[in-house]
């Protein structure tokens, strides 16, 4: 039987390599080189406003963005967790507080706190288009 020991071992050994990883990825994104491992801000945005804006009004809304998560298979929306509730998304990429994220005004704003991190941008992707190249 594997100890809980050797899991928390592994488990800091793995979230150890995900930071790495992480810092590696927006060292290459800062450098203008698209990297298909480590997705731009500008490609998550352009994905989602293909694939989660319903309305296509430019906005991803609450109930578009839940929607969204709610048709994730259970593990998938694990993989979301690491992004956080739709709440905590809100709060992070939504400047102006309209609960809708403005393809391109809010999310220029809040560069600093929203999808943020290579880890963040590869994790929606990965989630929620996992196939686009737009």
């Amino acid at each position: 039987m594997i100890s809980l020991k050797f899991l928390r071992l592994v488990f800091a050994f793995a979230v150890i390599l995900s930071v790495q990883a992480a810092e590696d990825c927006d060292a290459e994104s800062s450098k203008g080189v698209e990297d298909p491992s480590c997705p731009s801000r500008e490609h998550i945005i352009r994905c989602a406003a293909h694939y989660m804006d319903a309305n296509k009004n430019n906005l991803l809304e609450r109930k578009e963005l839940q929607d969204g998560i709610d048709a994730l298979p259970w593990l998938a929306r694990g993989v979301v967790s690491v992004i956080g509730s739709v709440d905590s998304v809100m709060k992070k990429c939504d400047a102006d507080g309209d609960d809708a994220i403005s393809m391109y005004e809010d999310m220029e704003k809040t560069k600093e706190t929203c999808l943020a991190t290579c880890f963040k941008r590869k994790a929606f992707k990965m989630a929620f288009f996992p196939e686009c190249d737009l």
